[in-house]
């Protein structure tokens, strides 16, 4: 715009200084020419031989943890660049990677940018506008670095070891006999050595008997499946009308012993809570071998069989990251639909936050057929008020049925250490 007030004014003082034959307005006009193109040069070449390269450390994080980005942007020309500015348009949350340098001929600068991972999800990280123009600002110009690098934050998980199962293990002590491709201390035999068999695997001892290379079967341990069912039905999720923690930590901080982002800043809901619980109970009990599945009831429902090792928890966490709220089908539906996929004497571990009695009668159903469960009850009461939780976890109790209350701004690791809220079933 400013540009073509320049433009205009020229062909003013043209107009004036034929008109009126004045030597003042003609060399004013040689002036306004000169300045025009030589604006107008600059602005060409101003961003010719800049070359930027990005470098992230990794393309997985955590809540809580940090992610490392270098950048360096060279000038390869051998004139100098006045000003560049470096426009970043990630949608990752508190990335700042945008600033304005100077450049030298065959100058580079370069920096380092750590970003505090303050929310789950999937991100973009990239692509950089670069700026620049003449020193009047007549002629803008831009040019767009088209890199992008996608970066997934996994939900945080907090520490659960003084999480107990008050169910789960089958009785007898035997093992269960169906055959598993991943190693337990149970092993049911030795067989002929398969291409694709892991060398790990392979029974040196039967190899040298036999004189023909054996591997060892090995069968599950006898342990049953945890499934994790979490209520994701938007109508029962809120936000927190206030928020414990604003602050991210300074460099100061940054550098101490933990440099790790206070809990409470991406704790501010009870989806947050609910997803953040499922996590630490996925990575809880697949750290024991044990194996796990996930059910969830958003808008697109997901179920993930029960397995173990750490490509299931991968998956987990995978579907944790991107998952919300917005789910339309009941916690007592969902419990009934999937119902078949609990085996008997499996437990399963609801959470959830909703304050309806109907779901305690699905929960009522599953124990008549032998299957453990345990209720961990986020209160969305103390989030953003409303109704109180307490009628459910009453009905959960006479039912026999262990349940964790947790509430706003509770250490998650410390409300489930606690004992759970129950009354002891009768024996079977």
């Amino acid at each position: 715009m400013n540009a073509v007030k320049l433009a205009i004014l020229i062909l003013v003082v043209l107009a004036l200084a034929e008109l009126s034959r004045w030597d003042v307005l003609e060399k004013l006009f040689f002036v306004l020419a000169g300045l025009f193109i030589a604006a107008f040069v600059w602005s060409r070449v101003s961003l010719r031989g800049l070359a930027v390269t990005r470098e992230i450390t990794a393309d997985r994080a955590q809540v809580g943890q940090r992610l490392v980005e270098r950048l360096r942007i060279q000038n390869t020309s051998r004139l100098a660049k006045l000003w560049v500015e470096l426009i970043d348009r990630s949608d990752l949350p508190g990335h700042r990677m945008s600033r304005v340098v100077h450049l030298g001929p065959r100058d580079s600068s370069r920096w380092r940018v750590e970003t505090w991972c303050s929310r789950r999800g999937r991100f973009r990280v990239g692509p950089m506008l670069l700026q620049s123009g003449d020193p009047f600002g007549l002629f803008p110009v831009s040019r767009v670095v088209p890199f992008v690098h996608e970066v997934v934050v996994y939900p945080a998980t907090v520490d659960l070891s003084g999480f107990r199962l008050p169910v789960g293990d089958l009785p007898g002590g035997t093992s269960i006999q169906r055959r598993t491709q991943v190693v337990t201390p149970n092993a049911a035999g030795v067989r002929q050595y398969l291409p694709g068999d892991a060398f790990n695997r392979i029974a040196w001892s039967a190899t040298a008997r036999t004189g023909q290379m054996m591997v060892k079967e090995f069968e599950l341990d006898p342990t049953a499946d945890v499934w994790i069912v979490l209520d994701l039905e938007a109508r029962h999720h809120v936000r927190a009308d206030r928020r414990l923690s604003d602050v991210v930590p300074g460099p100061a901080q940054r550098r101490g012993a933990h440099e790790e982002i206070p809990l409470e800043f991406w704790l501010d809901s009870t989806e947050e809570y609910a997803v953040t619980v499922a996590a630490s109970l996925a990575r809880h009990f697949l750290d024991q071998n044990r194996n796990v599945g996930l059910i969830t009831n958003s808008s697109q429902p997901s179920t993930f069989p029960a397995d173990r090792g750490g490509r299931q928890l991968v998956k987990i966490l995978e579907l944790l990251a991107v998952v919300r709220a917005d789910g339309t089908r009941p916690l007592a539906e969902t419990l009934l639909a999937e119902g078949g996929n609990f085996q008997r004497n499996a437990t399963v571990i609801v959470v959830t936050p909703s304050t309806e009695e109907g779901w305690a009668q699905a929960v009522m159903s599953l124990s008549a057929r032998h299957v453990g469960v345990v209720a961990i009850m986020i209160e969305r009461s103390t989030f953003k008020g409303g109704e109180s939780s307490l009628l459910v976890v009453s009905d959960l109790a006479a039912l026999g049925i262990p349940t964790y209350l947790i509430k706003y701004g509770d250490d998650i690791g410390r409300a489930l250490a606690s004992q759970a809220t129950m009354i002891m079933p009768r024996s079977r």
